[in-house]
């Protein structure tokens, strides 16, 4: 793996996540530009309590991302949610949405119970479930780790 750093992404470095946005629209997902609009528009800046949105860089390329909401589909304050994780084709299968994901997972045993997710993406769903999240067929979630305290 090449000399990376995680970054966290604030108001000053926003912008740089456009070249993921850009590519993940060329495959039809709108995820990463809906990230950086909102928060360009105040809508989530992942400023809440225990919220952080992070990218991987390699030099000055911003190769990967991802975050951690409070849970917007809950009233339950306990309840984190893996955000917006992508990383740049040239860089996947090399273990940086590994590296995203125990950082998230981390960060959000401090400040959460559970932490749930959604994605329709079978490779993704094979990463999760490796990583202790469960299959669930709920409200806006496919999986979730129950217990963060007892998590991996």
């Amino acid at each position: 793996m090449d000399n990376y750093k995680i970054v966290e992404i604030t108001d000053a470095n926003i912008s740089a996540l456009q070249p993921l946005a850009d590519e993940a629209l060329s495959d039809g997902d709108k995820f990463i530009q809906k990230t950086i609009d909102e928060w360009k528009g105040g809508v989530n800046t992942f400023s809440k309590p225990g919220e952080k949105f992070w990218a991987i860089t390699i030099g000055e390329e911003y190769i990967a991302c991802g975050g951690l909401n409070q849970d917007p589909y809950t009233e339950d304050s306990t309840m984190g949610r893996v955000r917006h994780v992508y990383v740049l084709k040239k860089y996947r299968g090399l273990g940086y949405s590994k590296i995203l994901l125990h950082l998230i997972i981390n960060q959000a045993k401090e400040h959460f119970t559970s932490l749930r997710l959604s994605t329709y993406n079978p490779v993704a769903a094979s990463l999760y479930e490796s990583l202790g999240f469960e299959k669930v067929d709920i409200h806006k979630a496919t999986h979730i780790i129950r217990d963060l305290a007892t998590a991996q």
